[in-house]
C-alpha cells in the first residue's frame, strides 16, 4: 500500500483484511452508471444477491478520497470511518434478511411504489383544494 493509504485505514488491521475501496462512479468507468434503479450486490459466504436502490447509495462516490486510486485509476478509498460505517449496516442488513421469515421478496420496488403512490395522492389532495376552492374570477368586460 502507498503511504496516503495506509493513513486511511488503524494499524492493527492487516492490508489484507479489508479494503476500503470503491468503483469510480462515471459512465467512462462504469458502463451501466445510473441505467438501471437498482444496485445488486453478492453478499456473505453463500453471495446472496441484495437489490438496493440506487438513491440509497448515491452518496457513497461523493465521500470518496479523490487523491488514491487503486487498479487502472478505476477505484478511489473511501473514508475509513465511512467505510466501516457501510459494513455494519450491511452486516445488519443480511442478519435482518436472514432471520426474517420474509426472505426473497422485492420489497424495496413495493414500498418505493406505495410511496410514490402516496405522494402523488398527497400532491392532488392538496391541489384540489387550493386550485378548485378558489372561486373563477370575472373579468369586468364592457358590452357592446
Amino acid at each position: 500500500p502507498t503511504p496516503s493509504t495506509a493513513r486511511s485505514r488503524p494499524e492493527h488491521i492487516a492490508p489484507a483484511a479489508m479494503i476500503n475501496a470503491i468503483p469510480k462512479m462515471t459512465p467512462c468507468t462504469a458502463l451501466l452508471y445510473g441505467k438501471r434503479p437498482l444496485q445488486r450486490i453478492a453478499v456473505g459466504a453463500q453471495k446472496q444477491q441484495l437489490e438496493i436502490p440506487l438513491d440509497v447509495v448515491n452518496d457513497i462516490p461523493g465521500k470518496v478520497d479523490t487523491s488514491v486510486s487503486y487498479v487502472g485509476n478505476k477505484y478511489n478509498a473511501l473514508p475509513w470511518k465511512d467505510f466501516i460505517e457501510i459494513k455494519l449496516d450491511a452486516r445488519n442488513l443480511i442478519e435482518a434478511d436472514v432471520k426474517s421469515a420474509l426472505t426473497d421478496l422485492d420489497w424495496f420496488g413495493k414500498v418505493h411504489a406505495l410511496y410514490a403512490g402516496k405522494q402523488v395522492e398527497a400532491e392532488l389532495a392538496v391541489a384540489a383544494k387550493t386550485i378548485g376552492a378558489q372561486k373563477p374570477m370575472k373579468y369586468p368586460v364592457a358590452k357592446k
